[in-house]
Order: structure tokens, then C-alpha cells, then sequence
């Protein structure tokens, strides 16, 4: 299960990306402050499951966002932190200890500053990135045993680090899609860029347990193949038709059963979660 859980909700409760269809890339655009699906303090947790003959609740991640003022910034900026770990029963098999901070721009969400210290088993790595105004990207790789590796990549205006897509997703427009729109989105992670295509699929009910009933927008997107994924599934997202646009429910196979995550507890929204009916 190496890297399936905190890779599966960061693509899985981001990818919302969808616009016009052939385009390749989602223009940049300025933000009115009032308009953005956020505020400050904004906190929302995800409980993660395995589904293999039945359901367990695995481990959970949850993301809080604020909104900084800093002279070092040339400009207002967020700044989000992400913490994903196992719950302690499954810490004796896998243990999941791994923590995110991003920082991007409140003007039109741009990626600035991104670290990622990942600690899943005896799986450790580091990724440190400074994103230019060039799309460039500064990166600083720590595998285990202090391997260090530091480059330099070349990004596209749509290239994300994992924590900002989650917050630039949830503000793109989505009243004027048509059911079928596609689009490919850039993502880093490690020393590699990464492609994701999604495609929207309409509106439905979902059902969080504990939670309530959520009407939504789904959308799927095709997963990277690697150790966990194959390359050839499916994720399906749903987001909340409202305001917030709210991820509340993902899944996916993997080589092993399915994984899933839904959102659990949320706090400090910005508008009514209007799309919450009953």
C-alpha cells in the first residue's frame, strides 16, 4: 500500500480541473477576495477506507488554510498545512505519519513555496519546491539516508504542487460545463512532472455516512501507474454543488481491493453548504 493513501486523497480531492474542452492548459486568472470558495481558517477532514470483502476506516488527512500578510511576500499569499496519517490500530502493519505546507498567491492561487515530508513505513522522502514566475520550478529532493537531489524543472501555467490544486480546483468555474468535458493538468511530485485527465460526468446525490446527503458535482479522472495504480482506473470525485465546492467522496481501485476517502468534519467554511440536503 506504499504511498496509496496520502497520493490517493491529495489527487483524488483535487481533481475538479475541467474547462473548456482542448484546452490544454486552465487559464490563470485574478480572483475577486470575496469570491474565492475559502477563508481563513477553513479546516476539513477526510477519513480514508479500504474496502477489500468489507469496509475499514484506515487513517484520515486533514487540511487547514490561512490567509498571511508577510514582507517577505511580495503580495498576500495562503498558506495551507495538510496532516495524513493511519489511525493506530493500522499502525502496527503500515504506519502513516506525513505532513504538507503550501503557500500560493490570494490573488489567482498560484503555487509559491511547497514541502512534503513523507514517512509511510519504512518509506521516507522530502520534497522541497520554490516556484518561479516563469513556471520553473526549484526543487530539493531528500530520499533516505540523506540523498539529496536538487534541480530544476520546467512547468506548464496549469502545473500544481498537490496541496494549491486542491484550493485552485475548487475555485475554477463549473456552471458552464457540459457533461463529457475533459482536460489534461500538470502536477509535481518527487523530481517528475505528471499528467492527469478528468472528465466531467454530471451531477448526483451522495451519501457520507454520519455526515449527511450531499447534492453533487462527479467528475473521474485516470490515476499515474505506479506500485499502487495500474494506470488503466478510474477515480470518481464527488465535489459539493455549492459555493464551497466541497470534495466529499472519492474512490478508486487499486491492485488490492478499492480505496476510498470521504470527508468527515469541516469547520470555518466561507458560504452555506447549501448543498447539504438532509
Amino acid at each position: 500500500m506504499k504511498k496509496a493513501y496520502s497520493i490517493l486523497l491529495f489527487l483524488g480531492i483535487c481533481p475538479v480541473m475541467v474547462w473548456a474542452q482542448g484546452q490544454e492548459c486552465l487559464p490563470i486568472r485574478n480572483i475577486p477576495f470575496e469570491q474565492l470558495s475559502f477563508k481563513d481558517g477553513e479546516q476539513i477532514t477526510f477519513v480514508a477506507n479500504h474496502t477489500w470483502a468489507f469496509r475499514t476506516a484506515v487513517g484520515e488527512l486533514t487540511t487547514t488554510v490561512y490567509y498571511r500578510e508577510d514582507q517577505r511576500e511580495k503580495e498576500p499569499y495562503f498558506e495551507a498545512l495538510a496532516t495524513v496519517k493511519t489511525y493506530p490500530f493500522f499502525d502496527r502493519f503500515f504506519r502513516i505519519r506525513d505532513s504538507y505546507e503550501a503557500r500560493f498567491k490570494a490573488s489567482n492561487l498560484r503555487p509559491l513555496y511547497f514541502f512534503r515530508d513523507i514517512n509511510e513505513g519504512k518509506y521516507t522522502i522530502k520534497n522541497r519546491y520554490f516556484f518561479k514566475e516563469d513556471y520553473s520550478i526549484d526543487a530539493r529532493i531528500t530520499r533516505s539516508n540523506n540523498r539529496v537531489k536538487d534541480t530544476l524543472m520546467q512547468g506548464k501555467s496549469c502545473t500544481f504542487d498537490l496541496m494549491t490544486l486542491l484550493y485552485f480546483a475548487r475555485n475554477i468555474e463549473t456552471s458552464a460545463m457540459k457533461v463529457g468535458e475533459q482536460l489534461s493538468l500538470s502536477f509535481v511530485i518527487d523530481e517528475e512532472m505528471h499528467d492527469l485527465h478528468f472528465r466531467y460526468l454530471g451531477t448526483e446525490q451522495k451519501r457520507v455516512p454520519g455526515v449527511g446527503t450531499f447534492q453533487c458535482k462527479k467528475f473521474s479522472a485516470t490515476l499515474v501507474a505506479g506500485v499502487v495504480f495500474t494506470g488503466k482506473e478510474e477515480m470518481l470525485i464527488w465535489l459539493s454543488d455549492d459555493d464551497n465546492r466541497l470534495p466529499i467522496w472519492l474512490e478508486t481501485p487499486i491492485v488490492v481491493g478499492r480505496v476510498s476517502a470521504r470527508i468527515s468534519k469541516y469547520e470555518g467554511l466561507k458560504f452555506p453548504l447549501t448543498s447539504k440536503i438532509r
